[in-house]
């Protein structure tokens, strides 16, 4: 109603107007008519007025509430479903639906170009992880020879930035591959240590666990495994060797268990510590670190999220980094949408 009392304004300050001057007119030419039947000509004009915006407002009521609550695109489809009678509207509409048909022929197009993206990389990827399996067994047949340790690193840190890649590719499709299970965390934690074994021997780095056996949460395994894999692996990067220990910690506290990695590495600073969840962002370690990517981070906090797990993150610039992922003892019911 508001939007229709806009549109007529100056219609009505106009009709108001006319209706002085005709007044001004007649009262002149004769004022003995004019006086006689003033109220009589006021109510014939505003009697006329009111039917003509009455009949605007009946055939463009539909319009003018769809103006003045539009907020999303949902509404605008509402929009184009409507009737409308008047020209004006019927015009508007005609080259809204043009424009909203090229919308969605542009959002189909750009969906279509990035799955086939993600199709790419997923099979580059792929690709990719055959040599690198088939490296990984040569390597292992010759432990003996010169540099076969710095070769099995190199291999194990390239599978981890390949699987980065390939995770990074299928988070949009998250929701559709997750499997929500009991998982115990003591046996997930001590196969996470043996695969990155040659990592801790590499950089002089002593692993422990103190995980309670009754340790068991409600998780994705394969996800579970990443983030806890990609933590690790991060408290390796920025431990600086030097036969520092990486500890890894999980129980019960109150009505939920924890899973905390605390190093002893160079730490964050205070100003990074805000943002080291965000996408690409590496602070003033990645640029004292040639390996960061800023997506690590990143994969932990959204797959966290979409698993209902709290993660945050403490640290000290020298002292080390304390990351702690919290799940709930009982069963989330968003985990089923």
């Amino acid at each position: 109603m508001k939007l229709f009392v806009k549109e007529n304004t100056s219609f009505i300050v106009l009709h108001i107007m006319q209706f002085i001057f005709l007044y001004s007119t007649f009262r002149w030419l004769d004022v003995e008519m004019v006086e006689g039947n003033i109220v009589y000509l006021f109510l014939v004009s505003l009697f006329m007025l009111i039917i003509y915006l009455t009949y605007r407002y009946i055939v463009g009521r539909s319009c003018y509430k769809w103006l003045s609550n539009i907020s999303d695109w949902k509404d605008v489809k509402a929009f184009l479903q409507m009737d409308v009678i008047s020209p004006l509207l019927r015009t508007f509409k005609e080259g809204l639906t043009r424009q909203y048909q090229l919308l969605q022929s542009e959002k189909e197009r750009s969906i279509q170009e990035k799955q086939e993206q993600i199709d790419f990389m997923n099979r580059f990827v792929h690709l990719l992880k055959t040599p690198l399996s088939a490296l990984h067994l040569i390597v292992q047949d010759r432990e003996d020879s010169d540099g076969s340790e710095e070769m099995q690193v190199e291999i194990v840190r390239m599978e981890y930035q390949l699987n980065m890649i390939l995770t990074l590719s299928r988070m949009s499709s998250f929701r559709q591959d997750f499997y929500i299970q009991t998982v115990s965390i003591e046996p997930l934690v001590y196969e996470v240590i043996n695969d990155l074994k040659s990592h801790f021997i590499h950089h002089h780095l002593f692993p422990s666990a103190d995980v309670h056996g009754d340790a068991t949460v409600l998780s994705d395994r394969k996800w579970l495994k990443f983030v806890l894999t990609q933590l690790l692996t991060n408290a390796i990067r920025y431990s600086d060797g030097g036969n520092r220990h990486i500890r890894i910690f999980a129980g019960r506290q109150g009505d939920y268990i924890t899973l905390t990695v605390k190093d002893e590495g160079v730490g964050i600073s205070p100003q990074d510590l805000p943002r080291v969840f965000d996408l690409y962002f590496t602070g003033a370690n990645g640029r004292k670190f040639g390996e960061s990517t800023g997506i690590g981070l990143y994969l932990v906090r959204k797959i966290c999220d979409e698993l209902c797990h709290r993660v945050s993150i403490q640290s000290s610039l020298g002292v080390g980094t304390e990351v702690k992922i919290c799940f709930s003892a009982s069963y989330h019911p968003e985990l089923t949408k």
